[in-house]
């Protein structure tokens, strides 16, 4: 089962041009991806790097740009499981509108103590709701 998020492109993403600029296109992914980790994990950044000491940090990523997307576009973010590790966990995401694709990433990300800087095996019932999400379509 995929998670979906739909946000905008909006003026601060954009060049003069009206086309979103890559690095701002990342920062919508980052949000995509803090939706669905608050849905999927039922814990929010805010709690889980304040009182659980854990973070997600990206360790790889990969990003396919298909199309530009431009001012006033709302892309659909499509979050999915690809992968998941004794402490790691392998995202596809798919921005789209309509049946366009936009963009296509595949990210690692590894669970991380906050205090030691280390990973850290998924705790169990983080665990049991990643491995019932876990079914990603193939991307585009």
């Amino acid at each position: 089962m995929s998670f979906t998020v739909s946000l905008p492109v909006r003026f601060a993403d954009c060049d003069p041009a009206g086309i979103a600029y890559f690095p701002r296109l990342l920062a919508l992914l980052d949000a995509a991806i803090e939706d669905w980790t608050a849905a999927t994990l039922a814990v929010d950044r805010s709690v889980m790097h304040g009182a659980r000491r854990l973070g997600l940090p990206t360790v790889r990523l990969e990003t396919d740009f298909h199309v530009p997307a431009r001012l006033g576009t709302t892309l659909e973010w499509e979050v999915c499981i690809d992968r998941v590790g004794q402490t790691s966990l392998a995202l596809v995401v798919v921005a789209r509108h309509g049946n366009l694709a936009f963009l296509t990433a595949r990210l690692v990300q590894v669970l991380t103590c906050l205090d030691t800087m280390r990973p850290k095996p998924w705790p169990a019932d983080w665990r049991d709701r990643l491995t019932q999400e876990s079914d990603c379509a193939a991307p585009p």
